[in-house]
């Protein structure tokens, strides 16, 4: 392969043999496409396709120093540190859910024509066990996963909006945006008219997963970065009847499909 050139916002990848057209933010193109020239661009170029539009997150430049620096730099409190929390606490539900499990982050084909987000953290049921978010022979996820997780410093805006308005539209049945800068955590769910509604808060002031029963969240500890107290109430839902029940539904189905 010839040499790698990266712009800021757009990567450009050139072979002796072809030419693959960059990805720019803004573009409009379709699934096939965007995937095309998103597997071409160098490690550590993000991007995401939303409803037909290339959107550029992370790209990489080159310093006066003549090093290559992924921009913009993912800061620790405002995204890192609460994705790392939020990837525990449906990782440590799915260890004891068997036929789901967590990803963070990674590439999901949501729509086969316009929809290619990467999500911060997403929970689904395999695909033996009931699921429809499936792991494709390109090695991504292919369908609507059962919960996604946006983590937003800065894009908010962006994903109470457009990628709100995505996973709608592609019936992802939850989805939760943790605001960090406000300390705040959406939790939606779809309804049977088909829009998102926030998930109310229980008497003791816990967020209970209407999907995975036993998914249960004390959102002032996790914006908060009381681990100990969000552990705890996890492991409280993961002991309930509920989950139990659920559990054996998912143990159920995936023996049927044994046979």
């Amino acid at each position: 392969m010839g040499k790698v050139r990266v712009q800021r916002s757009a990567a450009r990848v050139t072979t002796e043999s072809e030419a693959i057209p960059e990805l720019r933010d803004g573009d409009r193109m379709n699934t096939a496409e965007f995937m095309r020239r998103y597997e071409a661009t160098p490690e550590g170029f993000r991007a995401e396709l939303i409803n037909g539009v290339v959107h550029v997150n992370r790209w990489i430049e080159v310093g006066r120093d003549g090093k290559e620096r992924i921009m913009p730099p993912i800061s620790g409190g405002g995204h890192g540190g609460p994705q790392a929390d939020m990837t525990f606490l449906l990782s440590m539900y799915s260890i004891y859910t068997p036929g789901v499990r967590a990803s963070a982050p990674t590439t999901l084909v949501l729509s086969p024509t316009e929809s290619v987000p990467e999500p911060d953290v997403l929970l689904r049921v395999l695909p033996e066990s009931g699921g429809s978010c499936t792991l494709g022979t390109d090695d991504y996820l292919h369908g609507a996963p059962e919960l996604i997780v946006e983590i937003s410093k800065t894009s908010a805006g962006r994903d109470l909006g457009r990628k709100l308005e995505m996973y709608l539209r592609n019936g992802v049945p939850e989805y939760i945006v943790w605001r960090t800068r406000h300390r705040v955590i959406d939790w939606f769910h779809l309804n049977r008219r088909g829009e998102y509604v926030p998930l109310a808060l229980d008497a003791d002031g816990i967020l209970k997963s209407r999907v995975f029963p036993g998914l249960w969240l004390d959102s002032v500890a996790m914006t908060g970065g009381d681990m100990a107290r969000v552990l705890a109430v996890v492991q409280q839902g993961i002991a309930s009847p509920e989950h139990a029940k659920f559990v054996e539904k998912l143990r159920k189905r995936a023996a049927k499909k044994k046979r």
